[in-house]
């Protein structure tokens, strides 16, 4: 199926309903200053195909979806019409599909955007950095709702890092739960981009150490006269 930026393939025949995902996570990513009006994705749906055999031997058995310069694989089942993939990855659940694109194209620009010897399985930024934006620009619905707030979720993640070394926070009504280094990259990002008012791209480029910017942003969340 071919739609607007969009190529998708899929062995079995795909609805229309896709459609609206596709231009959903579209809109989630038009948020980054990654994003390229004119860049085009590949989605390749491989649920139950013998490429998703290949590459479970090759690369390993478990993500829910990869990338590859333009093109996200989705390896595991979904339902467009509800907005669903049903990712294996840790337990069995339910998950937004749209956010799980917005995630992997974010990937995609990455890669386009700093080149693919800097953003790829074997070499990429501190792992806080690579997986933290994606997080970051998926979730953007719910960090701008009225009823989030960002010291709350600080407050969450310390709570769980106080009990557990191996951290897994429920991050969806479909009981999904993400690990703890998905969520604590996420909050870096959130307060380094919308309290700090700092770029990606500056981000990137800063030497200061994963703990030190936790520690900064720790800080922040329990001195009140400097939030903001």
């Amino acid at each position: 199926m071919s739609y607007k930026r969009f190529t998708v393939y899929s062995n079995d025949k795909i609805g229309d309903n896709i459609k609206t995902v596709l231009d959903n996570a579209l809109n989630l990513i038009e948020k980054s200053e990654l994003y390229d009006p004119v860049y085009k994705y590949n989605i390749i749906l491989c649920y139950n195909t013998f490429y998703n055999k290949i590459d479970d031997r090759l690369l390993g058995n478990g993500p829910t979806a990869r990338t590859t310069l333009n093109n996200v694989v989705v390896k595991v089942r979904i339902d467009p019409e509800n907005n669903l993939a049903f990712t294996t990855f840790h337990k069995t659940c339910e998950t937004n599909l749209t956010e799980l694109l917005a995630h992997e194209m974010t990937h995609c620009l990455q890669a386009n955007k700093y080149g693919i010897l800097k953003f790829n399985p074997f070499r990429h930024p501190e792992f806080w950095k690579l997986e933290g934006y994606p997080e970051y620009i998926a979730e953007q619905n719910e960090l701008s709702g009225k009823d989030y707030n960002l010291r709350s979720d600080i407050n969450r993640y310390i709570n769980l890092e106080s009990k557990a070394t191996d951290i897994w926070i429920l991050s969806a009504p479909g009981g999904c739960e993400v690990p703890g280094y998905y969520y604590k990259g996420k909050l870096m990002m959130e307060y380094l981009i919308d309290i700090k008012h700092l770029s990606y791209d500056k981000i990137l480029k800063d030497t200061s150490s994963e703990n030190t910017v936790y520690q900064e942003m720790i800080k922040w969340n329990d001195t009140p006269h400097l939030r903001r």
